[in-house]
């Protein structure tokens, strides 16, 4: 015999709320950018960069790392020992709905790129004139061989390897790819063992050789590409799903999900000149691949570096899938944060050195790392690697939220809702999860004694409910 209260639930007054969260991959909250943990100007800048575009800062700041690895790649390195060094090559991902404002975060980093790649072609315009007419002709000569000129490249867009290397052949410390459009890159199927080959070396910048059709292949002896990827969520969930999580694992994400509306506000770009000075001090600094800066990391820097990367290595066991494979690269990550927070403290409008690695760089991007970048990750590989049952649940949500019947039966949903991919029993479960989610509830006036409920009524809420911008595949 039911209780009354199972009676009153089921009583057509008494529908619970549905709970939409499912048909957002179960992601649950993160934490908001840790904007305390970047120095001066940066930080305002970032600040005034959000209150003008309307756009998270989690996706300025994505922006400020990208312009510090563009500037220096393999012209500077994190020396930890003698026998362990990092270049500062940052792979991101900006993960967003659209209209999220990614596109509006980045771009006032990019135009200021840009002024930098443009000073940078001024320059080497005028050696070129100047080799020109001391009989150089403008071409370099390396090992007897003429090399035709390459123009300085700060940023570029095609993903192509070939296209990529002609680039760094020019620029040595390497070059940021920027991937602001619509194709996904992270994760993406590399059936070429060479190609994945290839990107694996750019995450290292370390030495390549690659294929060129109907061309001697480009040897390379440092092939250092940062990138800075724009990404929806439904598209990122299905590369992780069907790629090579060796390269996904090198991403630092950025996925601050739905957010409040931000009113915008008129902001005097007056830092822009400031950062701009900074940008051009880092370019100054950088070196070649060959002879890059370095930063080492001093004893203190290290000592702390060891109760990092002890903890890390404790919770790694912990993990699995994705989220292991992403925290098995972390250690780098973390020493290449690091830089980066030197360097955007040290470095000002003038070239000055800056100083060794120290405990407070260390701890600052263990902080960075362990109270903003892991979370947003685990939240992406959560996405990416929900359970069987849950996906299920979350298909036929969808499909209920979609074709809103009032009533169903458990062979509907069988067939239609899940194309016939799970049996009589996984379909019961999921239905028995939806009515716990308030999508569903049992036909009282079709439920037979002894006999599993087969007929459903569905929430009336759901026809009123406006369906999610973007529903996650």
């Amino acid at each position: 015999m039911r209780s009354h209260a199972f009676h009153l639930q089921a009583s057509e007054e008494n529908w619970r709320t549905p709970d939409l969260s499912v048909l957002d991959n179960r992601r649950g909250p993160v934490p908001a950018v840790l904007l305390a943990m970047v120095p001066q100007p940066w930080r305002d800048w970032i600040a005034d960069t959000e209150r003008a575009t309307g756009a998270p800062a989690d996706y300025v700041l994505q922006s400020v790392l990208a312009g510090v690895a563009a500037m220096c790649g393999a012209g500077v390195r994190v020396r930890v020992t003698p026998a362990w060094d990092e270049p500062l090559v940052l792979w991101q991902a900006v993960v967003g709905e659209p209209s999220t404002g990614k596109s509006a975060a980045l771009a006032p980093m990019r135009r200021l790129l840009d002024l930098v790649e443009q000073e940078r072609r001024a320059g080497d315009e005028e050696r070129r004139t100047a080799r020109a007419g001391q009989g150089g002709a403008g071409q370099g000569v390396k090992d007897g061989e003429a090399q035709p000129f390459v123009p300085s490249q700060v940023v570029a867009s095609d993903a192509d390897p070939v296209a990529l290397a002609d680039i760094v052949s020019g620029n040595p410390r390497g070059v940021l790819l920027w991937r602001d459009g619509p194709a996904a890159w992270i994760g993406a199927a590399h059936d070429d063992e060479d190609d994945r080959t290839t990107w694996l070396a750019a995450w290292e910048a370390g030495a390549v050789t690659v294929a060129r059709p109907r061309q001697p292949a480009r040897s390379l002896p440092r092939f250092p590409v940062s990138i800075l990827e724009t990404i929806r969520p439904e598209r990122l969930m299905e590369a992780l799903r069907s790629g090579d999580d060796s390269l996904a694992a090198r991403f630092l994400f950025a996925w601050p999900g739905p957010q409040p509306y931000r009113a915008l506000a008129v902001v005097e770009r007056s830092r822009d000149e400031e950062l701009l000075q900074r940008l051009r001090a880092l370019s100054r600094l950088a070196a070649s691949a060959d002879d890059p800066c370095v930063l080492a990391v001093d004893a203190r820097g290290r000592a702390a570096l060891d109760k990092v990367l002890a903890a890390l290595h404790a919770e790694r066991q912990n993990v699995e899938g994705l989220e292991a494979a992403w925290i098995g690269k972390s250690r780098s990550l973390i020493v290449r944060l690091a830089g980066v927070v030197e360097l955007l403290g040290s470095i000002g409008g003038k070239a000055v050195r800056p100083g060794a690695i120290g405990a407070e760089q260390v701890e600052a991007a263990a902080a960075l790392w362990r109270g903003y970048y892991w979370p947003h990750a685990k939240a992406v590989f959560d996405s990416a690697e929900l359970s069987d049952h849950s996906k299920r649940v979350r298909r036929v949500a969808r499909w209920l939220l979609d074709k809103r019947p009032a009533e169903v039966s458990r062979e509907e949903v069988r067939r239609r809702a899940l194309c016939q991919a799970a049996t009589a029993d996984e379909t019961q479960h999921v239905l028995e999860r939806l009515a716990y989610l308030g999508f569903v509830r049992v036909d009282l006036a079709r439920e037979r004694v002894g006999r599993a409920t087969t007929h459903w009524l569905v929430n009336p809420a759901l026809a009123e409910t406006e369906k999610p911008v973007a529903q996650l595949a």
